[in-house]
């Protein structure tokens, strides 16, 4: 029987969220959690593989975020250890001109992509591999990132609610208790930033689907949403070095679960979504300007984006495609 790595990873991400913790959610300390990167390019996996690659390393107790392929390691003289089993990724190519992108129209055209899976294996499976040297800031520049992401963001937020937190998508305004109703600084900014998740959907932004046929609570565009803002939060969280706490978004595990077992890719769009969301309110960081920011994420139709990303570590988005170059990673 044909391998279906896609359903073999929801099955997992279920199982942990059937436990009560969703994979993704290891409690860190400021600047104690990196999202998983490839060394060799010193850029982090994106997507999926990014999601399934965290829940491994929470599995297995991996505290090294870097992970390679076997080939990788053997160009660095670097060895991996026998016994030692590999996790895999996939890998979409894309095709080498513009004009094959162009006519591209979505789950119908597959055929014309190459799909791979490869193996990667953490670094603290191989031997002869340098230390890794976490990044180490200070607490307060980890707080200084993240109210830079709230205040460059440009969204509404108001401090005006007693016990709950909310993004209004009519008013397009965030809604929160005041900050020290909030037990920490993680309490605090994991919240915030779930809540920014959202309001990256809107229409005059990404105009995400889940966000805007979204109309109650329970319904399954709710769930799908709520997982997407949850994401973006921990990436942004694991970019900027910001403390989590686990315990603050218990209450969403209920509509995850509901969402994976709908669909098998639900948790590989949803990354595709989160990493987005996240991508623009970092590019809103450097650019202020919504449209400088949308232009700097968004160059290719929608369709593209249901690619997943490469393994090596580089992201296969559409600047990195656009001039034609054929990205592949072989082993």
């Amino acid at each position: 029987m044909k391998r279906d790595l896609r359903q073999e990873i929801t099955d997992d991400i279920i199982a942990a969220l059937e436990k009560g913790v969703a994979p993704w959610q290891k409690p860190w300390q400021a600047g104690a959690f990196e999202m998983p990167l490839n060394p060799t390019s010193g850029k982090p996996y994106r997507g999926g593989n990014a999601i399934h690659l965290m829940l491994t390393s929470v599995r297995k107790g991996f505290e090294d975020p870097r992970w390679i392929t076997y080939r990788q390691a053997h160009e660095n003289e670097w060895q991996v250890r026998k016994g030692e089993k590999g996790t895999q990724i996939e890998f979409w190519q894309f095709p080498k001109t513009a004009d094959d992108r162009r006519e591209f129209r979505g789950d119908s055209d597959r055929e014309r992509f190459i799909y791979r899976v490869y193996t990667v294996f953490n670094a603290s499976q191989i031997e002869g591999m340098p230390a890794h040297e976490p990044r180490i800031r200070q607490e307060w520049q980890v707080m200084q990132d993240a109210e830079t992401i709230l205040r460059n963001s440009g969204a509404r937020i108001y401090y005006d609610q007693p016990d709950q937190a909310f993004y209004s998508r009519s008013s397009d305004s965030i809604h929160l208790p005041v900050r020290v109703a909030f037990k920490s600084a993680g309490d605090f900014y994991g919240t915030a930033l779930h809540e920014l998740g959202h309001w990256t959907g809107h229409p005059i932004r990404l105009n995400r689907e889940t966000l805007n046929e979204s109309y109650r609570f329970g319904d399954l565009a709710y769930a799908k949403e709520e997982l997407r803002a949850e994401l973006t939060s921990v990436f942004l969280m694991a970019e900027r070095g910001i403390p989590h706490n686990p315990d603050s978004h218990a209450a969403y595990l209920g509509s995850w679960l509901k969402a994976l077992r709908e669909d098998k890719n639900e948790i590989f769009r949803a990354a595709r979504d989160a990493h987005r969301a996240a991508d623009l309110l970092i590019a809103l960081e450097l650019h202020k300007s919504l449209d400088q920011a949308l232009a700097n994420i968004i160059g290719v139709p929608e369709a593209m984006n249901t690619i997943p990303d490469c393994p090596d570590g580089r992201s296969v988005s559409p600047i990195t495609t656009q001039h034609g170059h054929n990205i592949e990673i072989e082993l």
